[in-house]
């Protein structure tokens, strides 16, 4: 996970997450959270017809899915995810395939005395290591003493 801190956060730093094997009850906990229940990812029967010829888990599901497992550190000096970018799903992920993330530090930009904004470059993979879903992120994230402070 991603260490909690601005100022210890450092350009290249990578950081790896552990697996999670995404569930039928997590696309379908999804769609009731989202509406996002189109039949690619809840039908069954109309997903066997499709090129996939299974349900597909839903895309922002694994973004979502993504900072969970990179930003679970506790205490954490984020504070807001400040835009994501070039996004791009590169092969399905279905229901009990495992992913996980890879994460670089790209950039850090400072914003005043006490924070600053993160670029990270993330890379979902699955069981079998082939990338399904690439993005960039930046994270608003506090200084260690910012976050002393406001205790």
């Amino acid at each position: 996970m991603l260490e909690g801190f601005y100022d210890k956060v450092e350009v290249g730093e990578t950081v790896e997450t552990i697996g999670r094997t995404v569930t039928e009850s997590d696309v379908v906990n999804y769609a009731n959270a989202t509406g996002c229940w189109l039949p690619i990812h809840t039908d069954r029967e109309f997903a066997a017809e499709t090129q996939y010829g299974e349900r597909v888990v839903q895309g922002t599901f694994l973004l979502g899915l993504a900072e969970g497992l990179l930003y679970s550190n506790e205490p954490t000096g984020i504070r807001a995810n400040a835009g994501m970018e070039s996004i791009q799903f590169h092969r399905p992920v279905f229901v009990d395939d495992t992913v996980h993330f890879e994460v670089e530090v790209l950039e850090k930009t400072q914003r005043d005395d006490h924070s600053g904004v993160v670029t990270l470059d993330v890379e979902g993979k699955n069981q079998d290591d082939a990338t399904v879903v690439e993005y960039r992120t930046n994270l608003l994230m506090i200084t260690e003493d910012a976050h002393e402070t406001h205790d």
